[in-house]
């Protein structure tokens, strides 16, 4: 009876270890997608090392490695990349691809095809000007026709974009505030520091992620404030440019006492709708997954959460990505 009972034992053991085999050997298998490009921005840049890191995750996961970023042509560019095939997946900011969508400028053709993957992190609108401007909001410069030396981004750039849709929406433009005395000086951020510093203008615009070292620098070198926007630009600009709300919390910059309603820009993923389901899907289920990872690897990915990715989208969301957002219950 001993006998006939260890072998019923070693039985049962040698059938538990086949299963578990069986099952160890399916779940290790990798997945096979086609090989896809992911374009983003220059060299080195953040969006480059983002989108490095999304590819070498979710290409554990898969056979053959098939995800690569790659140098691309940056938020105005990628969408027209992607779109002509020059790249599977792009980078850009989900009002840009609102605009790339319509066919609205910078754009001078229409990109029906593009779909949205997920948004990551996002720069926000921040606009600095002098103790001595009697303004709290950019609306108050524009009412009461301060004549403003600004600094700003070149043509073509995101931060150049926000800013002429934000003065769109408050009813004038450079031209206009030009005939009140305002002026615009077009350089890069450490440019427009190096100016509002050396006090040759008295207010500036950046898109950038909060906190950010050149509106500290820039703070914490010349009385200045921060202007918030009202609340019915801030709903045109969500409801009608893609925009997402937020708040700079105070505290964040040197003698920043108050709370700073403003708008941000979300990093956004986008392909194209015949993109491969399974692939788009495994890629934003692997995004979803390495919140700690990302913390680990980038310090502006602090405060981002997985739920976040399907704020600030702008287009259609492709149907890999849905399927994703469904099964959490997201969407």
């Amino acid at each position: 009876m001993a006998r006939k009972g260890f072998v019923t034992l070693f039985m049962v053991g040698l059938i538990a270890l086949l299963t578990f085999s069986v099952v160890y050997v399916w779940s290790a298998e990798k997945v096979k997608i086609p090989k896809m490009t992911i374009s983003t921005g220059s060299v080195g840049a953040g969006w480059y090392m983002t989108c490095s890191s999304i590819a070498d995750w979710t290409n554990a996961k898969l056979e053959g490695h098939p995800l690569t970023a790659v140098p691309g042509a940056g938020s105005v560019g990628n969408p027209a990349r992607v779109t002509r095939g020059e790249a599977d997946i792009g980078v850009s900011y989900g009002p840009l691809l609102k605009l790339a969508i319509k066919g609205k400028a910078p754009y001078e053709e229409k990109f029906p095809n593009l779909r949205a993957m997920f948004s990551l992190t996002a720069n926000s609108h921040h606009f600095i000007v002098a103790k001595e401007i009697e303004a709290k909001t950019l609306k108050d410069i524009v009412d009461k026709k301060i004549g403003l030396k600004m600094g700003s981004s070149f043509p073509g750039t995101s931060d150049h974009l926000v800013l002429e849709n934000i003065f769109q929406v408050l009813g004038t433009s450079y031209n206009k505030m030009g005939k009140w005395g305002a002026s615009v000086q077009l350089i890069g951020t450490a440019g427009r520091v190096g100016l509002w510093k050396d006090r040759h203008i008295n207010g500036f615009h950046s898109l950038i992620e909060f906190p950010a070292a050149a509106i500290t620098e820039a703070m914490a070198s010349r009385p200045g404030r921060l202007l918030g926007l009202t609340e019915p630009v801030r709903d045109m600009l969500v409801k009608e440019r893609g925009f997402v709300k937020v708040t700079i919390p105070p505290g964040t910059y040197p003698k920043q006492d108050y709370p700073v309603p403003t708008v941000q820009m979300k990093m956004v993923l986008f392909t194209t709708h015949d993109a491969p389901e399974e692939a788009i899907y495994l890629i934003t289920k692997t995004v979803a997954e390495s919140q700690e990872r990302f913390r680990k690897a980038y310090g502006a990915f602090k405060y981002w959460k997985p739920e976040d990715m399907i704020k600030g989208l702008g287009i259609e969301v492709h149907k890999g990505s849905l399927k994703y957002y469904k099964e959490r219950g997201w969407m």
